[in-house]
């Protein structure tokens, strides 16, 4: 007998999906969303929480799109901007979204850099979170052990704004994200972070697989839903003038899995601290979630993606010299991926050999721990390609058009045919194998090498909605998915910012 539930479930998750192929966020709160000005650009350094929204609607309106269906929608952005030295920084993070007033908070981080080498080369770089994913390995052949493969049992772990009243004994969405303020002790070391708390995300199954067509999610049924106690984003800049070097750690901390509902069981199941429950409440089982998710050795792993444009090809090559650009699996845990250019000169560096360890917090026990981490780039059909991800997808599509607005002589360059962009990217996944659901700290470091100088004001008013479009853009995506050009550009349109509306009435705002 069908389980009813696991049906309602069923017809939930298409519902969300339909939702998302509409708006592509479903969004909420911030009590008071700013401006971004063109003179922002010319400050040292910035922080705002802002309604992306403002400024799709403005560039649609100006551009000839139906703006209807976007009329009321709210995404607030935490911004964070740093100049410095000829060095620039820009972060994006997702606070959180409101569609018709319902809301949701997903974990979406972008940060750019923009700056010159020393050998005088124009470059930019992107970095972004895409998503939490478990997973169980194989007990036969598996391909890559410690890291999760097209042979393990894999779950993509995020949130597409399922409306959970529909489930008997259903949790309360009761996520809330709060902004670590932009600091600084002096002019070239800087703090700030965003912190997401009580995360209701749904399991997907997926087989990422290189494989086009074996490459799949189930989408039409949600294995589960987990409630991480915490995501919290932690960064801090140090720029170097000395040793031309801007490093930015970043901090990840994964909270411990507090609840756990197993959607295709019969019947379905609630697993907590204290135990296992059917849907209805009754005890199950005295089994509490970090005793399943131990049992089955169900392991963490994050997966990020890494992105340089530059005006002349770029290569991304592990210590040793093996590429990564060739989609093929490198084991990068105790190295690091150089970015290049032709002539030698490196651009970034994506640093795993400083922390090949993280921290494991059993919060039931007291006790902590540091464990080997395992890094490795991945197929960028087999998880960037993968339907699943979709939505995550969005973050690069335009970053040609931010690369017209921080450096407009690379686009004239290009408009008269003397240059085109070049672009290097990669995914990798870091992974954590030993978890039972408790809580992770873990940070790895992004270097940029730059030639020092005084501070440029090369960005322009319109750098906050292309940068935002790059790195949360899935709304972008969707009103100009059929006008997609080719890496070289034929030409920008300058578009003013529109004054910022107050947000709708909702929740309670970002804490700040």
């Amino acid at each position: 007998m069908t389980n009813p539930y696991l049906q309602r479930f069923r017809a939930l998750s298409l519902l969300a999906i339909g939702l998302t192929m509409m708006v592509v966020f479903i969004p909420r709160n911030a009590t008071a969303a700013t401006t971004v000005t063109s003179t922002d650009f010319q400050a040292q350094s910035f922080s705002k929480v802002v309604d992306w929204y403002d400024y799709v609607r403005s560039y649609a309106q100006q551009n000839g799109f139906n703006t209807t269906a976007i009329q009321n929608e709210h995404a607030y952005i935490y911004a964070n901007y740093i100049n410095v030295g000829g060095f620039q920084l820009f972060y994006s993070g997702l606070v959180n979204a409101t569609h018709n007033g319902q809301f949701v908070t997903i974990p979406i981080q972008t940060f750019f850099e923009h700056f010159k080498t020393p050998g005088g080369k124009d470059a930019i770089t992107a970095s972004s979170f895409i998503s939490l994913v478990a997973f169980n390995e194989s007990t036969t052949g598996d391909l890559f052990p410690n890291s999760p493969d097209h042979t393990d049992t894999v779950y993509a772990s995020f949130s597409l704004g399922v409306n959970l009243t529909a489930l008997p004994n259903h949790p309360a969405y009761v996520a809330t994200s709060s902004i670590i303020p932009l600091t600084s002790t002096d002019q070239n070391h800087w703090t700030w972070g965003l912190n997401y708390t009580n995360l209701n995300a749904i399991w997907w199954k997926i087989n990422p697989d290189p494989n086009p067509l074996l490459n799949t999610w189930a989408a039409n049924v949600p294995r589960g839903l987990a409630r991480y106690s915490q995501l919290t984003f932690n960064y801090a800049l140090a720029i170097d003038p000395t040793a031309k070097t801007a490093t930015l750690t970043t901090s990840y901390t994964m909270g411990q899995v507090t609840d756990l509902y197993l959607l295709t069981t019969h019947p379905a199941i609630h697993l907590n601290s204290t135990g296992t429950y059917n849907l209805n409440g009754s005890l199950n089982s005295t089994q509490t979630v970090n005793q399943f998710l131990q049992a089955r050795q169900m392991k963490l792993s994050i997966v990020l993606s890494q992105k340089t444009i530059l005006a002349t090809p770029v290569t991304d090559k592990t210590t040793s010299g093996t590429s990564v650009d060739n989609d093929n699996s490198t084991d990068v845990t105790h190295s690091a991926v150089t970015t290049s250019a032709p002539d030698g000169e490196s651009i970034s560096k994506a640093d795993f050999g400083v922390k090949p360890t993280y921290n494991l917090f059993n919060t039931t026990s007291g006790q902590s721990g540091q464990y080997n981490v395992n890094t490795r780039t991945v197929s960028r059909p087999a998880w960037g390609g993968n339907p699943v991800f979709w939505l995550q997808n969005t973050f690069m599509g335009f970053l040609p058009l931010f690369v017209a607005h921080v450096d407009p002589g690379l686009i004239q360059a290009a408009h008269t045919g003397m240059a085109n962009f070049a672009v290097s990217d990669y995914l990798y996944i870091i992974s954590y194998p030993t978890w039972g659901g408790y809580k992770i700290v873990h940070d790895p470091q992004y270097t940029a090498f730059f030639q020092p100088s005084s501070n440029l004001g090369l960005l322009t008013a319109i750098f906050i909605a292309i940068a935002v479009a790059a790195g949360i853009g899935g709304v972008f995506a969707f009103l100009f998915r059929k006008r997609r050009t080719n890496m070289t550009m034929q030409g920008t349109t300058q578009i003013p910012p529109s004054p910022s509306p107050a947000p709708s009435p909702g929740p309670p705002g970002p804490a700040q």
